[in-house]
């Protein structure tokens, strides 16, 4: 797999050209290597990886059949001795000392360049959508099992640790990112960070959350009433609700971005809550918890096949309360899987 993802991005060089790549993630999706310093090089015909002396032994194990080589500097080792007049590098990861240091020491026409690998990461393949799978059904079982021990007087910071805790006791690796555990009118605070506030009767309870396996993530929400729900609750939970399930429904390979994006506005204007609506519909779901592609940056692009992304729509009542319902969903050429498949339903905890 590793070759077969090297030979795409080779397919965008030029003769003229190598690529240095130096953003990890991207490493560890184009060679399998998990160190946390690494570099690769990649011509129209040959890659090399670059990693230090404390990663030997993982190198070995995890890239056996690339070419590799080891030591401090790795500029040198991998610009040192090139013939090729044209070395792309990765503008976005690089800093401006980084760069300046390449320039001022290697003799070649450095040009930056932006989502070249990121669009490779965008469509996913069957080993990589396995992964999230597993992710999202650990983060969906975890979920399952702590709502049910929610209890008034508990804190968003317990019930974040309980969850969290309870992701990594079914197996994940890690979180996918820092949980969040909204209550009362801190629900109404899209990313929210959990404090000592005591979750109240009649609060609405916001939960974004996600698991991560093998380097990939899972993300998930879901907004649930603690006691009985008052009406406003109920039709603000109802609305975002079915936004989210109009633009889940019309996801599919071929159709545009923004048709998805229209589809939900539609269903928000209709219900009232538009103007509540207040951040992106969604965004890909793989070795980051938000890579490409993101909903609003596309302009006319099309979804492709084996694409993960999220849909999350929300509308937030300041100082009331909030709903945002999110779910991981890969897109097939008919339709889409709903990786994250929980209960839509308000719940009432």
């Amino acid at each position: 797999m590793t070759l077969e993802r090297i030979a795409r991005l080779q397919l965008e060089l030029k003769p003229d050209q190598v690529f240095y790549v130096t953003n990890l993630i991207n490493v560890r999706y184009l060679t399998g290597f998990t160190g946390s310093n690494a570099a690769l090089l990649v011509s129209d015909s040959t890659a090399v990886l670059a990693t230090d002396s404390r990663y030997e032994v993982q190198l070995a194990q995890q890239v056996p059949d690339l070419v590799s080589v080891i030591g401090r500097n790795l500029p040198e080792l991998l610009l040192g001795k090139l013939s090729k007049a044209e070395v792309l590098v990765e503008g976005a990861h690089l800093s401006v000392d980084s760069f300046n240091h390449l320039t001022e020491n290697f003799a070649y026409q450095f040009t930056s360049v932006t989502g070249i690998v990121e669009k490779l990461r965008s469509v996913k393949d069957n080993s990589e959508i396995e992964s999230i799978k597993t992710a999202c059904e650990i983060s969906t079982q975890a979920y399952l099992k702590v709502i049910e021990t929610i209890r008034v007087g508990q804190t968003e910071k317990f019930v974040r640790n309980e969850l969290e805790r309870c992701m990594r006791e079914l197996g994940a690796d890690d979180i996918a990112f820092a949980s969040i555990v909204a209550s009362g009118p801190n629900s109404a605070i899209p990313h929210h960070e959990p404090t000592d506030r005591q979750i109240q009767s009649g609060d609405l309870l916001k939960i974004d959350f996600g698991a991560k396996i093998n380097g990939y993530h899972a993300d998930c929400t879901r907004t649930s009433a603690i006691g009985k729900p008052a009406d406003w609750q109920v039709e603000l939970h109802a609305a975002v609700t079915s936004a989210q399930q109009a633009g889940r429904e019309s996801l599919r390979a071929g159709i545009e971005f923004r048709e998805i994006e229209t589809v939900v506005d539609q269903a928000l204007t209709l219900s009232g809550y538009r103007e509540y609506f207040t951040h992106g519909l969604g965004h890909g779901v793989g070795l980051a918890i938000h890579e490409d592609p993101f909903f609003g940056r596309v302009e006319d692009a099309k979804i492709a096949p084996n694409t993960v992304i999220t849909i999350e729509p929300g509308a937030y009542l300041k100082d009331q309360g909030g709903v945002r319902v999110e779910d991981t969903i890969v897109v097939h050429s008919k339709g889409y899987e709903n990786l994250t498949n929980l209960p839509y339903e308000l719940l009432e905890l």
